[in-house]
């Protein structure tokens, strides 16, 4: 009797699933579509892998491979990059990490922060020069360049190299060193290939960034293992003494030049005669002296600023604080700009009929801004006027030079017995000249040196063990694995999903009929 009935059952529902066939087939596909959506949209993640070549100064590979392995080389890496700051876009399916050159903006950490476990901070840019964030649930709007404390956080926020007014809204994570350097250090590999070859690999949501991170490591441990001594260069030079080394280095030049020339002869008796090869002798040469480092730098911050003063009085222009104009003058200038900038803003926002209000801020601002132009034009001229027109000794190149005078420590050739056979003569004066050549070069060579010493300084740096980069690459990890058994459990929703409903839907339609046919049957006796 129990037999019948399950096989009665089991007809019943292949039945069910046959008169219903298309609806569980869409289903289904419905459901593996879904699954395949996810996986084309899931977050990437990358292996990142360098294959190293140890030097001989190594004594054991494991020795390299553990170093580069170690907390201290890691933590070294992290803080040298900013990896404690991660930037992420969060899309429909995904969470994109972003990196390098990609970012909009970026979040400058102060340096008293104090943070044990991960925080989040959601920016959005509002218009091109303020920000809205999102910390904790707390909406703040902050304008760019401007210092943010929140709690025991302290950050900026500035212009990426991909900055753009509208942006989609921007996950910022910050992590403690110790996190990152525990996840990096669990995540790094190492295989080792031959000899004096290995391999070093890590896991990474952003390629760039495992790159970036690699070499870091590679570097560091280079830098370590160099031991270089310092040079020290002369607080003083001599010019004077560079100008007749210089002269001097010239003169031996021209004299080597001239005895190339002559072995060619000699080496080409039967050949045309070549025409001898400019030389180069020293000459005064009017010129200005360039700028310095710092001056150049300067120059732009001022040139900087006074793009930002000279903008239109009805634009909100914050001028960032960061530019190094060495002007107390002109900092307290910008200071007070920005805190009329501010001020005009704020009543703007503040006031209904704030028409009076913003003209006199309107008027202070005029002020400010004539006298910034004409302090920052001053500073700029001032910088350009100490470069002032000087002659400079150079080396000048001309067909037929005129004899140089012989330099004081110059070497002179020493009485040698002339060859009485005249078939000799030639190989004689050719080796006579190789001797000159020779010494001529060691002369220069040496003065070269002492050239250098007197310009640079002295120091020699010892390279240690190394290690050399021979070659770097990055693969997308598989999604076999994971694909395979997201389609599983795909499948299997799919296919008992509308099983359930069918049933479900089937024993509902039974149990109204049943009740219809009784309620038929009482009321036809």
């Amino acid at each position: 009797m129990n037999q019948a009935r399950i096989k009665r059952a089991g007809r019943n529902i292949s039945g069910l699933l046959f008169r219903n066939r298309y609806f569980v087939i869409a289903s289904v596909a419905v459901v593996v579509l879904a699954a395949s959506v996810y996986l084309l949209f899931s977050s990437p993640k990358y292996k990142v892998s360098i294959e190293l070549a140890a030097s001989g100064d190594w004594e054991l590979l494991t020795t390299a491979i553990n170093e580069l392995r170690s907390e201290t080389t890691i933590k070294k890496a992290v803080n040298a990059l900013g990896l404690q700051v991660s930037y992420y876009h969060k899309g429909t399916f995904t969470t994109k990490e972003i990196y390098g050159d990609s970012l909009p903006i970026k979040l400058i950490p102060g340096k008293s922060n104090f943070y044990t476990s991960p925080v989040e901070i959601t920016i959005n840019l509002i218009n091109g020069s303020v920000c809205r964030i999102d910390q904790n649930n707390v909406l703040t709007d902050v304008p760019l360049y401007h210092p943010v404390k929140y709690g025991s956080l302290r950050y900026t926020i500035i212009k990426g190299p991909a900055f753009k007014p509208i942006q989609l809204p921007l996950i910022v994570k910050l992590t403690s060193s110790a996190d990152l350097t525990e996840q990096f250090s669990n995540s790094m590999r190492a295989k080792i290939l031959s000899n004096s070859n290995f391999e070093l690999s890590i896991n990474a949501n952003n390629a760039q960034k495992g790159h970036d991170f690699l070499n870091k490591l590679v570097e560091i441990i280079n830098a370590q293992y160099a031991k270089p001594s310092s040079p020290t260069k002369p607080a003083v030079i001599d010019t004077m003494l560079l100008l007749k080394l210089n002269d001097s280095i010239a003169y031996y030049k021209a004299m080597a030049d001239k005895y190339h020339e002559q072995q060619a002869i000699l080496n080409n008796i039967k050949k045309p005669r070549q025409m001898p090869k400019p030389r180069a002798i020293p000459v005064l040469v009017t010129v200005k002296t360039a700028l310095t480092e710092k001056e150049r730098a300067g120059l732009n911050a001022l040139t900087a600023v006074k793009t930002y003063a000279l903008k239109p009085n009805d634009a909100f222009v914050i001028i960032p604080d960061n530019h190094q104009v060495s002007d107390y003058r002109i900092e307290a200038l910008i200071k007070d700009f920005n805190k009329a900038q501010l001020n005009k803003q704020r009543v703007m926002q503040d006031s209904d009929n704030a028409d009076a209000s913003v003209y006199a801020f309107k008027l202070e601002l005029n002020s400010i801004k004539e006298a910034l132009v004409n302090s920052i034009t001053v500073k700029e001229q001032k910088i350009r006027n100490a470069h002032q027109i000087k002659d400079v000794r150079q080396l000048k190149y001309i067909d037929q030079p005129k004899d140089v005078e012989q330099p004081q420590d110059s070497v002179q050739p020493k009485d040698v017995d002339q060859p009485k056979d005249s078939k000799s003569i030639a190989s004689f004066l050719s080796l006579q000249l190789n001797d000159s050549i020779a010494q001529i070069n060691a002369v220069i060579e040496s003065k070269q040196q002492q050239y250098n010493r007197l310009l640079h300084g002295s120091g020699r740096q010892n390279p240690g063990p190394r290690l050399i980069i021979n070659e770097t690459w990055h693969t997308r990890e598989s999604m076999i694995s994971k694909s395979l058994l997201v389609y599983f459990f795909a499948l299997l929703t799919g296919l008992l999903l509308p099983v359930l409903l069918l049933i479900i839907n089937e024993y509902i339609t039974s149990v109204k009929k049943g009740r219809r046919n009784k309620m038929q049957g009482k009321t036809n006796p």
